[in-house]
């Protein structure tokens, strides 16, 4: 019985939140960013009065389905990844920060085949404390070792979490 509940939990675990996946990923982010820009550039014109409703509704609409078209497919893709996927260690071989994003690059053996995967990563203080050379652990989808995601950065709790540590 206990055990079947440590087995819940660690799959549960094993998944990222929708939170994290919208806090972590920038495709995710903009996709939702892009839904509240335009449904509040919307309601401000609609307030203002200066344009008539029907173009601007359909543009809204379709931008809408598009953003939670793509939200709700890299959602699925990730959570996909983090069940079915393996878990490989890479080495960081370049880090940088500009403004609040920043860009990864790391290298990761796969299957006997060295991969080079570059990602863009949010600037927070689990992503400032990771340094070039650092080891770190990735999941990667088994079938396109080159769709990888940084693990703990998915799956870290943001008050306790550290790079390269197990959160439990």
């Amino acid at each position: 019985m206990e055990n079947d509940r440590e087995d819940a939990v660690m799959n549960e675990r094993k998944r990222p939140t929708l939170y994290r996946i919208i806090d972590s990923d920038y495709a995710s982010a903009l996709a939702i960013l892009v839904v509240i820009i335009f449904w509040l550039f919307f309601w401000l014109l609609t307030l203002m009065n200066l344009v008539d409703l029907q173009i601007p509704r359909y543009l809204v609409i379709g931008l809408t389905a598009s953003g939670l078209g793509m939200l709700t497919w890299r959602w699925w893709l990730i959570r996909r990844i983090f069940t079915d996927g393996a878990e490989a260690t890479g080495e960081i071989t370049q880090i940088g920060f500009y403004r609040d994003r920043g860009k990864l690059g790391v290298t990761f053996t796969w299957q006997g085949q060295k991969v080079q995967k570059n990602t863009v990563i949010p600037k927070n203080d689990f992503t400032l404390a990771l340094h070039k050379g650092q080891d770190i652990a990735w999941v990667i989808d088994r079938s396109q070792p080159s769709r990888a995601f940084l693990r703990d950065l998915y799956l870290r709790k943001p008050e306790t979490a550290q790079p390269g540590r197990e959160d439990r």
